[in-house]
């Protein structure tokens, strides 16, 4: 019976323990704050509020905010200890919303966001809380007045030239720098007075590098003109080709359909060629009458492929064949590359297209054209959208020191993973609580055994002793639990002796005593019992 006190005692011990740990763990886990910020718009020139909140599952005693926001759009007026520069700091004992007060002196889009810095004390524990946040936008719109003009009038690098030629409607160009070019000297001049200009990536390290001139029209509209420059490795010649430019693209080519017919792509004016006689037409396509805005023009089609082909000729007279999207009625360079009996069309890389992780959308020259590619951070892949001559479309694999191709397929492994992420921190609490729950079901069901597996070999033991003694006519009315175990041992089941008259029992199976067991006491057991 104290074997059976003890393990139960032991499990028990065991089940407080657990619970004592998970209450701990799930205090620990709700000492989390959490920071929002609110949004807003307003006129320039206006006055704009913004609420800072702070909340936790516990009592916050010191917060200790740090924010961060746009000067050159937002001023402070008060609310927070300012410390210049876009920096506030809001420190409190006693609240945990924060009214901050702004003025808005240019058009654009301001974020709010909580500094690093930031840190809170909480009731429940003298360590600092656990931080999540969320950020505020303020949106300030321009007056009607305000120039929208964006655009610059001119557009010069040192050393260097642009290609093409720089036109304030062109956002994009190329150029070539010797292998001792360090830095590229850029001016740029606002068509408007009161536009302002900024440059980035002036520094030209060997390979492809990006310079990006940014134009913010008074009214705060915003254009983009990018250079990429391609820095030559030291005995290059500078008529060689630029493999890739690595920099993002984030801009699609701006086309425009004009009044007379002719299209507009990237600055320059394109006419719609309708007679192909003299005109090579590609391999695997061919002509079709097509309904081109309103009018009856020659196309070709792909047979397999199924793209829509039209032959446009510049002011200057040359032209070439450019891939018409219906959908979206825009036109792309029809651009091949190809491999033994396989020829694959290379089309743009639009915003809809689901795109692999570990990629950055690069311009990339292909069989002398320049394409939309996805490349690769050691730039020994890059991967383009497109259709194969045997009707196959989505993405392929360009191997840039052969030029082979092969089909790429897009896991998508970032969203699943992203969803599990997401899934586990919803569930974790519950998963928790039932591992809990099945752990201590678990406890109890093997003390129950436990404690069954003793009771049964008791019962066994004292069955035996009733059975051994009713055999040999012996009124056993006492007993003790060592006469049970003696009997145990005894093989042949008989009794040497049996004396209840007196308060010792003695028994054994021979003369030599090899089996005797030392005299026992007996103790009284009361009838009722």
């Amino acid at each position: 019976m104290n074997n059976i006190k003890r393990i139960t005692a032991l499990v028990m011990a065991m089940l407080m323990g657990i619970l004592m740990f998970s209450g701990l763990t799930n205090v620990k886990a709700a000492q989390t704050a959490h920071v929002s910020i609110s949004s807003a718009s307003a006129n320039v020139g206006d006055e704009v509020t913004i609420t800072i909140t702070a909340s936790s599952d516990v009592k916050i005693e010191l917060c200790d905010i740090w924010i961060d926001y746009d000067a050159s759009i937002l001023q402070y007026v008060n609310g927070f200890n300012t410390e210049g520069g876009g920096t506030g700091r809001l420190l409190s004992s006693d609240e945990t919303s924060f009214k901050v007060v702004f003025k808005a002196i240019n058009p654009g889009t301001a974020t709010i966001s909580v500094n690093k810095s930031t840190s809170y004390t909480g009731s429940a524990d003298e360590d600092f809380m656990s931080l999540t946040t969320s950020s505020g936008t303020v949106t300030v719109k321009a007056p009607a007045s305000y120039s929208s003009d964006n655009t610059l009038k001119s557009l010069q690098i040192s050393p260097g030239t642009l290609s093409p030629a720089f036109s304030p409607d062109r956002t994009t160009y190329n150029a070539t720098v010797d292998a001792d070019v360090t830095e590229l000297v850029v001016s740029a001049v606002a068509n408007d007075n009161a536009a302002k200009v900024s440059i980035s990536g002036r520094r030209m390290d060997p390979g492809s590098n990006t310079t990006t001139i940014t134009v913010t029209a008074k009214d705060g509209s915003v254009n983009k003109y990018i250079i990429y420059t391609t820095r030559l490795e030291d005995g290059q010649e500078a008529t060689t080709e630029a493999e890739s430019k690595t920099e993002a693209v984030t801009e699609d080519a701006s086309q425009a359909v004009n009044n007379d017919g002719t299209v507009t792509i990237d600055g320059r004016k394109y006419s719609v060629v309708k007679d192909y006689s003299g005109i090579t037409i590609p391999d695997g396509y061919q002509e079709i009458d097509y309904d081109y805005n309103g009018q009856k023009i020659n196309a070709v089609k792909g047979i397999k492929t199924g793209l829509i082909l039209m032959y446009l000729e510049s002011e200057d007279g040359k032209g070439g064949f450019y891939i018409y999207d219906e959908t979206a009625k825009t036109f792309s360079p029809y651009n091949t590359v190809a491999e033994p009996e396989i020829t694959y069309v290379v089309l743009p890389i639009t915003n809809s297209l689901e795109k692999p992780a570990g990629y950055a959308l690069t311009r990339f020259t292909m069989n002398g054209k320049e394409v939309q590619v996805l490349m690769d951070a050691d730039r020994q892949y890059c991967l383009f959208y497109g259709v194969s001559s045997l009707g196959e479309k989505g993405w392929f694999r360009y191997r840039v020191s052969d030029g082979s191709i092969q089909a790429y397929s897009v896991v998508k492994s970032d969203t699943a993973n992203a969803d599990v992420k997401a899934d586990n921190g919803k569930t974790s609490g519950n998963s928790r609580f039932w591992l809990m729950i099945v752990l201590i079901l678990g406890l109890i069901i093997a003390v129950f055994i436990v404690i069954t597996i003793v009771l049964c070999s008791k019962l066994a033991k004292v069955k035996k002793v009733f059975n051994m003694a009713s055999k040999d006519g012996v009124d056993l009315d006492e007993y003790t639990e060592k006469v049970i175990e003696g009997y145990e041992s005894d093989e042949d089941d008989s009794y040497a002796e049996l004396d209840t008259s007196t308060d010792t029992v003695s028994y054994g199976d021979d003369k030599s005593g090899k089996n005797d067991v030392e005299e026992l006491k007996l103790f009284d057991v009361d009838d009722d019992k």
